[in-house]
Order: structure tokens, then C-alpha cells, then sequence
């Protein structure tokens, strides 16, 4: 770079922190049923009755049965964290027209 050129973009130099961590967070695992389309299986040839005949059983009522089913669930959750960053502390070091960045690859000395 040019001693002249004028910079128009911030210059930056990443860098990468890690941080170990524990994470807990409660899950509440609600057990539920839902009904698949149903389908029904004729068993024999219809019955013919002539004539008005009183039926069996209770009107409007339903048949129960019970079905008993162990479940093991899995459940996805992504853990994640946000960072924020403190005050930002400089320590200045030598300061030069020359490129002194070229070939750096230890911290600067700092100035005494």
C-alpha cells in the first residue's frame, strides 16, 4: 500500500475466542395421541331386516377400547450464545511511516 492511499474501509484483524460453558435448560416433554385417518373393514354380507326393528345397544354411544404404547422421543434443541464485548483498551506500540505490519507474526513489543 502506498504511503499516500487513503484507507476508505475499516481495516480489521479477526480473531476467534473460545469459551467453554455448561448449558442447562429445562424441556417439558408432553405426551400426546392423534388419530390417524380411520378405515373400516365390512366383515360378512349386510343383513337385511324388513320392517321397523328396535336395536341394541346405546343410543348415540361409542365403543372404547384401550391401546398402551411405549414412546421414546427425541427432541432437537440447538444451544447457541450471544457475545458481547466490553471497553476496548489500547496499548500503543511504535507508530511508523515504514510498513512495519509486513512479516509480523508475534505481538509487538510495546513502547516503553
Amino acid at each position: 500500500m502506498e504511503t499516500n492511499e487513503i484507507l476508505t474501509d475499516d481495516q480489521t484483524c479477526p480473531a476467534v475466542g473460545y469459551q467453554s460453558a455448561s448449558i442447562c435448560v429445562p424441556v417439558t416433554v408432553t405426551p400426546f395421541a392423534k388419530a390417524g385417518h380411520t378405515y373400516t373393514k365390512c366383515c360378512g354380507e349386510p343383513v337385511v331386516i324388513p320392517g321397523k326393528i328396535s336395536c341394541d345397544g346405546e343410543k348415540n354411544g361409542a365403543c372404547v377400547f384401550t391401546l398402551a404404547q411405549d414412546i421414546c422421543v427425541a427432541v432437537p434443541v440447538e444451544f447457541g450464545a450471544a457475545a458481547e464485548v466490553g471497553d476496548t483498551f489500547v496499548r500503543c506500540n511504535d507508530a511508523s511511516a515504514e510498513d512495519i505490519c509486513t512479516g509480523c507474526s508475534k505481538p509487538a513489543e510495546p513502547a516503553e
